[in-house]
């Protein structure tokens, strides 16, 4: 009578530290954060097959960006590829990926950061967006006030 009730709470703490130590024990189960393809390697080689094959490497990386993968890995397996950096660089933004995500997965893939820097300067003029002109408008000192030459009164704001 004594070991049963010795034995039933032991046991039940073993399998509560064993548990726990499944779930708490893994850093990322899926691989999301890590850049891993949480199917395997089978994305991978779809894109590495696919622009090995000649397909753009744009339209290989939006769409695969587009179906849900991690865009780090699908950069990673399009850089390992041999996909040309500008078109894998335009298909991840197209596919709605933020310039700085899209970078620091270059970078991380291991293209170089100032090739990357001159390809995100390049795409503003690819896209039609002109970099911001001198727009400086002087300022008369010695005009004040309104046309009619009175003063405006701060409360009047």
């Amino acid at each position: 009578m004594m070991v049963n009730r010795l034995f039933i709470p032991l046991i039940f703490l073993l399998s509560l530290a064993s548990s726990a130590g499944s779930v708490f024990g893994s850093e990322n189960s899926n691989g999301f954060l890590s850049g891993k393809d949480p199917g395997g390697n089978e994305t991978c080689r779809l894109i590495k097959d696919n622009i090995t094959r000649g397909v753009d490497a744009k339209s290989v990386t939006k769409t695969n960006i587009q179906l849900g993968n991690n865009v780090c890995y699908v950069v990673k397996c399009a850089i390992d590829a041999g996909g040309e950096l500008r078109l894998i660089v335009m298909g991840a933004l197209e596919a709605g990926s933020t310039p700085d995500v899209v970078s620091r997965c270059c970078a991380d893939a291991g293209a170089e950061p100032w090739m990357i820097a001159k390809i995100m300067e390049n795409m503003g003029e690819d896209r039609g967006v002109s970099p911001p002109e001198d727009t400086f408008i002087p300022v008369d000192p010695y005009h004040r006030g309104t046309s009619s030459g009175r003063f405006i009164s701060p409360s009047a704001f």
